[in-house]
């Protein structure tokens, strides 16, 4: 099998990104409180894990090694030290962010044979949450997928 383009990376990631946004929209549709919106959450769940998987192993490195060349002053490597710089802000946020999801995850599954579980709270919960992941993703394509480009481009 050929190795993956970063063009090719690049739309995987954000084919991720709408996957997670469409599952998540559909969760909310459907409520908690029947078996299709817990398996929309199961979903999201698994598509947010292999998403971040894929960002720490294959995106940061990626990186940090050319933040890491520019800062040891290579030729025509000027700028890339900020690269480095740039995935650990990004890595930095996404734990932050991630630790939050899971525990709504985690919370609504545990949740989800109770009376209330597709309630109100869920909504509003969710509701932040997606709004949370479309800013997220916005500065994840705006900034750091062209950094990742830029990078490897090197």
């Amino acid at each position: 099998m050929a190795p993956i383009t970063t063009s090719q990376f690049i739309s995987d990631l954000k084919d991720d990104h709408q996957r997670l946004l469409d599952t998540l929209e559909e969760a909310r549709r459907l409520g908690l409180g029947t078996a299709e919106g817990r398996r929309c959450l199961f979903t999201c769940k698994e598509l947010l894990t292999r998403h971040l998987r894929k960002e720490d192993t294959m995106l940061y490195p990626a990186l940090r090694q050319s933040g890491a060349r520019g800062a040891a002053g290579q030729a025509g490597q000027s700028g890339q030290a900020d690269l480095g710089h740039v995935a650990d802000d990004f890595a930095t946020e996404m734990q932050s962010i991630s630790g939050g999801l899971l525990d709504f995850f985690a919370r609504y599954d545990a949740d989800a044979g109770r009376g209330d579980a597709g309630g109100l709270d869920f909504a509003r919960e969710l509701g932040r949450i997606i709004i949370a992941l479309k800013l997220r993703i916005q500065r994840e394509e705006s900034r750091l997928y062209p950094a990742y480009e830029k990078a490897r481009a090197v």
